[in-house]
């Protein structure tokens, strides 16, 4: 064989290698940037007592320009083509609590991603009507006790649910604290609230500090979230009618 022949041979080759690999299989199938995104919400009273119609709830993908859905009445939603990745997602519904999902992450999965169910509570019908300091002590130890009343006057069917929220700044509120407390079921009016003296320190108080103490009527199911943007927690189903806030010094 001539070197002439050899090296035509393997220019030819070369070629057909070449032309091989910039060749498109038509059988090839792009791998899909997007899938399905469900979940189910369930609605509930600002009680205790969860609804049977759970439609209305609008679910909007917030990063995402002009994408949301409705809830049907079993609280099923569904997006059919949500890019792959991380998403934020808020939950709405008029007379009910926002709620907001952030970092939510839509995967490549047979079934498309489901969501946990959320709970969604209403707004809290439960008002502080009147709020004063009673003494220095709490459950017979030192501390801060408080005598409060709410509407409607509540009764063993029909309970109020309120939140403390206190802090060393007069302007203590539901987005100015240092501490809150878990919601705290009500169960007649004039009652005595409070805290003990190691229950605030342990907050992060000081013997000798000047606190703020502010109340809220609250829903048992609060959609409550932390909001990564400001770094503080959100309370969405709070009764922003209350009275002013009352102060007390740390024993």
């Amino acid at each position: 064989m001539s070197k002439r022949y050899y090296h035509l041979c393997l220019v030819a080759l070369l070629g057909l290698i070449f032309l091989s690999a910039c060749t498109t299989n038509s059988n090839d199938t792009p791998s899909p940037v997007g899938g399905a995104l469900s979940g189910t919400v369930q609605l509930w009273d600002d009680k205790t007592s969860t609804l049977a119609d759970n439609s209305g709830v609008i679910v909007t993908v917030d990063d995402l320009t002009g994408v949301s859905t409705t809830t049907d009445a079993a609280g099923k939603y569904s997006f059919a083509n949500i890019a792959y990745g991380l998403h934020d997602l808020t939950m709405s519904k008029a007379g009910y609590g926002t709620y907001r999902l952030f970092g939510v992450s839509n995967t490549s999965s047979t079934n498309g991603t489901i969501l946990p169910a959320t709970q969604l509570g209403k707004l809290a019908t439960t008002t502080v009507i009147s709020l004063t300091l009673s003494g220095n002590t709490y459950n017979g130890t030192s501390g801060v006790s408080v005598l409060y009343s709410i509407a409607p006057v509540p009764i063993a069917t029909n309970r109020g649910y309120v939140r403390y929220f206190l802090s060393t700044d007069p302007a203590v509120s539901s987005t100015n604290y240092m501490y809150t407390s878990a919601v705290v079921s009500v169960l007649n009016n004039n009652v005595t609230g409070g805290f003990a003296k190691e229950d605030l320190l342990t907050a992060g108080f000081k013997s000798g500090q000047t606190v703020y103490l502010r109340l809220y009527g609250e829903s048992i199911q609060s959609n409550t979230y932390v909001d990564p943007n400001v770094g503080t927690r959100v309370f969405p189903n709070l009764n922003l009618t209350t009275v002013g806030a009352v102060s007390f010094l740390v024993p």
